[in-house]
């Protein structure tokens, strides 16, 4: 499936208490959040419904509801104290007086059920974890479509909703099965390029999420007194090591001395090279490490297949940080801004090679242009913590790690 063709992508994966909920795609129709709460779900967070709770999208995201559309969610009834729902209901509102159809599905509270509608003209294919369990012919003017439970208390919202995602095509069963089959492959990348195309591949890693060890606290020994006094109000760190067990395969001997004279000049330009880690379809690891020991390849030369084993141990110099995501899709995108007050120096890493260092401020206003179209990931490095107003045009992929 052509991600262009994904005209609406929610995943939900924001912290409790967080007051918009990001659009991943090009379309950036973000939801404003009121009473609703991040807990756990099928895939990292999902958003939870109780009562009068909602997540407002204001920007239109079809031309209107006649067109080719799917729309593709993961969702779980909620217990109720009595009457609790035992089904979800598909409504379908067309035009003229008591104009509707509802398709039920058996969704005891408690489970994760994938839900999909497929409109083709005035076809209507309902699925359930990728079965096809309903077709409907409509050739009505649709003016909405809701999902809802069969529990009509005091509350109209129970539940979690996860992963939504709206397609400008109707996806067929087959199409179903893959994307939701279609699980990203966990993937290491150099400044943009795969270590696959160098021939390396990535066995194992130590440090990748371990807490970075604290700077010495500030402390006083006191006579007559036990132990002494730290000061624990601020705590700072050190810088983080990672290091990546690999193995770089090759056919000859000169592809082998190639592949890794062109993998090791990678870490020779100028400033920190990022390090990217795609552990999940939208929140990937970022880094932005130097390499400062040797790369020391174990080989045993022969005339066969060339594998060779070494450790690739790089510093994070500045761990703790801020993960954004712009998307540019023409010129009117190509801008992310951020405003943020802050006592303390952070600098900007945009994603494209430029960097923004010692920034700091009050409402200090930066922006950054990016020349090509494409998914961009600015980090944020330093004191995050102690960033006091923050605001962006851009998604907040990590609000510190």
């Amino acid at each position: 499936m052509d991600a262009n063709n994904i005209i609406f992508q929610m995943p939900f994966d924001e912290s409790d208490g967080a007051t918009i909920a990001y659009d991943y795609s090009q379309n950036r129709a973000d939801g404003i959040v009121s009473g609703a709460h991040f807990v756990a779900g099928k895939n990292g967070n999902a958003i939870s419904f109780s009562g009068n709770d909602t997540c407002e999208v204001s920007k239109s995201i079809l031309p209107n509801m006649n067109v080719e559309f799917t729309i593709l969610a993961w969702a779980q009834g909620g217990e109720a104290e009595s009457g609790s729902p035992q089904k979800m209901i598909w409504n379908l509102n067309f035009a003229g007086l008591n104009k509707y159809v509802e398709v039920s599905i058996e969704a005891k509270p408690g489970s994760w059920f994938s839900l999909a509608v497929a409109r083709r003209g005035g076809l209507f294919q309902f699925y359930v974890n990728s079965s096809l369990i309903k077709t409907i012919n409509n050739s009505g003017t649709l003016k909405g479509i809701s999902l809802n439970q069969d529990y009509f208390g005091g509350d109209y919202g129970f539940g979690l909703l996860d992963d939504v995602k709206i397609y400008n095509v109707a996806l067929t069963q087959s199409d179903l099965i893959n994307e939701l089959s279609n699980a990203k492959q966990q993937a290491y990348l150099l400044d943009g390029v795969d270590f696959k195309t160098f021939g390396v591949y990535v066995s194992g890693s130590d440090g990748i999420l371990t807490r970075p060890k604290m700077k010495a606290p500030a402390s006083l020994s006191w006579d007559n007194y036990h132990g002494e006094s730290v000061d624990l109000y601020h705590k700072f760190y050190e810088s983080r090591e990672i290091t990546l067990s690999c193995f770089v395969k090759a056919d000859s001997k000169m592809d082998f001395i190639k592949r890794v004279s062109e993998f090791e000049a990678q870490f020779d330009k100028r400033g920190t090279n990022r390090l990217v880690i795609d552990v999940h379809p939208i929140k990937p690891l970022i880094y932005e490490v130097y390499c400062k020991d040797a790369i020391e390849i174990q080989k045993e030369w022969s005339d066969e297949l060339m594998v060779g084993t070494f450790k690739l141990k790089l510093i994070e110099p500045e761990p703790v940080k801020r993960v954004l995501k712009h998307i540019r899709i023409s010129d009117s995108t190509k801008t992310c801004t951020i405003t943020l007050t802050s006592h303390k120096l952070v600098n900007i890493y945009w994603g494209d090679g430029q960097v923004d260092y010692d920034i700091s401020g009050e409402n200090r206003t930066i922006t950054h242009d990016f020349a090509q179209n494409g998914d961009f990931f600015p980090v944020i490095t330093g004191c995050i913590e102690e960033i006091t107003d923050f605001n962006t045009n851009a998604i907040v992929v990590w609000e510190r790690i």
